[in-house]
């Protein structure tokens, strides 16, 4: 019956809000930073949950998670970045197409043993004239009134408080990638995903 369907859409609405308020509660800690020895992946699972809304309607999204050192990071400001660059992409990509679309976010290790997260999106990529000035301050590319132009100015310098780097470079074909890259922590690889998520 319709109110049944009703029921159910009103209790996964409101499983979506309790995940973005713990996800808010986790990020939005107003005490200085706290760093700490951190698995990237749940960090990157609590993004995912917020940025979702932003991204249903535009992309299907990809999980492509291998594996990853543990990192020394504030998990909190680490998560701020991520949303950032998944909201990022999703908005580079027009509402109502999806299915024809996808956002990839995937993990692995480079071959001096970093930590590296890649967020890869369908979207039109990155006009070549501004790809260099895509972490200045209040540098936009979206129409006035859509952002502020200092989310990836801030997710670069969280990034590189930590000793990493993150890049921008158009994908062959289509899209842009964002590739962060953090060293690791001593102590070598994090556990598998499920692993970590039940502690």
């Amino acid at each position: 019956a319709e109110w049944a369907e009703m029921v159910i859409e009103a209790r996964e609405g409101t499983e979506r809000i309790r995940k973005i308020v713990c996800g808010l509660q986790t990020f939005s800690r107003a005490e200085e930073e706290r760093r700490t020895v951190v698995d990237v992946r749940p960090v990157l699972d609590l993004s995912i949950n917020l940025a979702s809304n932003e991204m249903r309607h535009r992309a299907r999204l990809v999980k492509d998670y291998g594996a990853i050192p543990l990192v020394v990071a504030d998990g909190a400001r680490l998560g701020q970045t991520f949303v950032n660059l998944l909201v990022n992409a999703a908005q580079a990509i027009p509402e109502g197409f999806a299915e024809a679309n996808e956002i990839c976010v995937a993990t692995s290790t480079d071959a001096v043993g970093r930590a590296v997260i890649e967020i890869r999106d369908t979207g039109p990529g990155i006009p070549v004239g501004v790809i260099g000035r895509v972490f200045d301050p209040f540098f936009t590319t979206k129409p006035i009134g859509v952002g502020t132009g200092l989310g990836l100015s801030v997710c670069h310098n969280i990034v590189t408080s930590l000793g990493g780097e993150i890049t921008a470079r158009n994908q062959e074909g289509r899209g842009a990638i964002f590739r962060v890259v953090l060293p690791a922590a001593s102590g070598g690889l994090g556990e598998t995903p499920g692993a970590a998520a039940e502690k």
